[in-house]
């Protein structure tokens, strides 16, 4: 009954998948249909540049003014046959670097570039060896309870003994048999 009910789970799983992969599918090829090139273009470019005004939101997002007029010089650029980077350099100089969604990849910003995927790599390192040394740790405390149980039980058993006086009954038990003997045969 078991193994029924996990292979109709793995089985209703790969159904769900199945139908969020084709929703995806049909809304990707669906957004492409019908739109010309300009407008591609005009869109991407809005995506790319920072409202002045909204910290954190492109032009494309924002619904200020100033958005909204940064849209149609950027469809007026467009219009007139300017290169993207040429609207980006235009827009540049009138609002100054801090208007582009992604900082150049020169000079300073650089460091935008290259230390998060440094720091990523770095954390997911010292993840790894941190999970390494947790698991030798680990290890090497189990071993170590089991050597102290192993010298608890030898500890243990010697200190019976020696109250038991293990050793000393044992020689008496063997020199109590031959009196016990020589016992019986004396009242013979």
């Amino acid at each position: 009954m078991g193994a029924v009910r996990s292979a109709l789970n793995i089985v209703c799983l790969l159904a769900l998948l199945a139908l969020v992969a084709a929703l995806a599918t049909a809304c990707l090829t669906a957004s492409d249909r019908g739109v010309p090139d300009i407008e591609r273009r005009a869109t991407a470019l809005n995506k790319s540049i920072m409202c002045p005004v909204c910290p954190g939101e492109s032009i494309d997002q924002s619904q200020n003014s100033l958005a909204i007029q940064m849209r149609a010089i950027v469809r007026e650029k467009i219009d007139e046959g300017w290169t993207d980077q040429q609207i980006r350099d235009f827009l540049v100089e009138r609002y100054g670097p801090s208007v582009l969604m992604e900082p150049p990849a020169s000079g300073f910003n650089l460091a935008a570039w290259i230390v998060p995927p440094v720091a990523f790599t770095l954390a997911i390192a010292a993840l790894l060896l941190t999970l390494k040394w947790m698991r030798m740790s680990a290890e090497a405390e189990r071993r170590l309870e089991e050597e102290e149980a192993v010298g608890n039980q030898q500890d243990y058993v010697s200190r019976i003994e020696d109250a038991l006086g293990f050793e000393d009954t044992a020689e008496r038990g063997s020199g109590q048999q031959g009196e016990g003997r020589s016992g019986g045969t004396r009242q013979t």
